[in-house]
């Protein structure tokens, strides 16, 4: 095989997976846009595909099933956009590990929650309204609660390490408070049941966290 033929291969392969990638964010935001607007139930792939400019197989080609598109839709308003990257992964939470004062990883952390709840706090209502008709978005809401348990683990295990944490708070302790007061039923609570901004419900978590944490 020639130099020049294994490198169009090359390029229209790369080709194809953007556009799947491209395909694959015009239907995950199509998704969150009619399960926001409808709700979930009311929802059908049909309404997506057509919202999208795709056929209903290729929605199913792509996740599978309804419940599995509201998975994807829920996973990109943790991460901000379609991709395959977990937000520890990212480099927002790289930024937080790598600051040595907790106080100021707390005021970054609280940062963070007011970009990613204003986003993900619809769709968790949406799932916690959906759950108890379906197994498979109970099973959803499941993950999406114990991922947020282990990522407040792993950040609880970074204050310990650096003897962070006040006398009396375990890590184990540490994790509890971190991810009750991330979870997006606070932020429902205040943002839109008491109508307090984002930045002032950010810079209030952060502050919370520091004096039930930190020395």
């Amino acid at each position: 095989m020639s130099d020049a033929r294994a490198s169009k291969r090359s390029y229209d392969s790369s080709g194809r997976r953007a556009r799947a990638e491209r395909t694959r964010a015009e239907v995950v935001e199509a998704a969150r846009r009619l399960f926001i607007a409808d709700g979930y139930a009311a929802t059908a792939i049909t309404d997506i595909a057509r919202e999208a400019a795709v056929s209903p197989e290729t929605i199913y080609k792509a996740f599978t099933s309804k419940s599995a598109l509201l998975g994807a839709v829920v996973r990109a308003a943790v991460r901000g956009d379609a991709g395959e990257t977990p937000l520890r992964e990212r480099p927002e939470i790289d930024v937080i590990r790598r600051e040595t004062d907790p106080a100021r990883q707390l005021d970054l952390y609280g940062s963070l929650l007011a970009e990613v709840n204003p986003r993900l706090a619809p769709l968790y209502v949406l799932m916690r309204e959906a759950a108890p008709a379906s197994e498979d978005i109970a099973a959803e809401l499941a993950r999406l609660n114990d991922d947020r348990l282990a990522s407040m683990g792993e950040f609880a295990g970074l204050l310990h390490a650096r003897g962070a944490l006040r006398d009396g708070v375990s890590r184990a302790e540490a994790r509890d408070v971190l991810w009750t007061l991330n979870s997006p039923e606070l932020y429902e609570l205040m943002v839109v049941s008491r109508g307090w901004t984002p930045r002032r419900y950010g810079r209030w978590v952060a502050h919370a966290l520091k004096t039930a944490l930190l020395i």
